[in-house]
């Protein structure tokens, strides 16, 4: 047998993390204020941030979990199959790769007819055509790059939506900015406070 050169390890090592599963959540105490699926970006490993913004959503009631990027479709399966009984408001939010997939379920749910209340994305990766499928979207992305990561509508869209370009962060740590998580947690309580 072939010995492993240190950057197939590094390879296999990266896949292994790509196919790691949800972060474990405590219970949400009471009832939940809503549900908000989170996505990591590539391997896990790039998007601790939102870990921590799940982590934050729970302690403030809302029924929160995080998924690596390649779980879209079972969220979106399990969205679905909720139907009437989804807890709202209904948010996906995601980093890097994990925004492009955030982008990807909302317009799966879209195209079903159930809209996101709020889609959060964090510095999208490849991905930058905005589906129809959330009523109100914000896109918080880093101006360190040539490349501005804007999204662009399609023409069907019919919410409302935000790009906020922010010039403090590069890639890797605009999913850890408090400041943009505290803004994640008044958006959603304020979508709460009006329906």
């Amino acid at each position: 047998m072939r010995a492993l050169t240190p950057g197939r390890r590094a390879i296999l090592g990266a896949l292994a993390l790509s196919a790691c599963g949800p972060t474990r959540l405590p219970p949400v105490n009471g009832q939940a204020k809503g549900r908000v699926v989170v996505f990591r970006g590539f391997v896990n490993f790039f998007s601790t941030g939102m870990n921590i913004l799940a982590a934050q959503l729970r302690l403030a009631g809302w029924d929160a979990s995080v998924h690596n990027h390649v779980e879209w479709e079972e969220q979106a399966r399990a969205a679905l199959a909720a139907g009437p009984a989804l807890a709202r408001p209904f948010a996906i939010i995601g980093h890097s790769l994990g925004a492009d997939t955030a982008l990807r379920m909302s317009g799966r749910l879209g195209q079903q007819g159930l809209a996101a209340d709020l889609l959060v994305t964090f510095d999208p990766h490849i991905l930058l055509d905005l589906p129809r499928g959330a009523r109100r979207v914000v896109n918080f992305y880093q101006g360190n790059e040539s490349i501005d990561r804007v999204l662009r509508p399609a023409r069907d869209f019919d919410g409302t939506l935000e790009q906020r370009r922010d010039d403090r962060n590069g890639h890797l740590t605009i999913d850890k900015d408090t400041t943009l998580h505290a803004e994640v947690l008044r958006m959603l309580d304020a979508i709460r406070a009006g329906s």
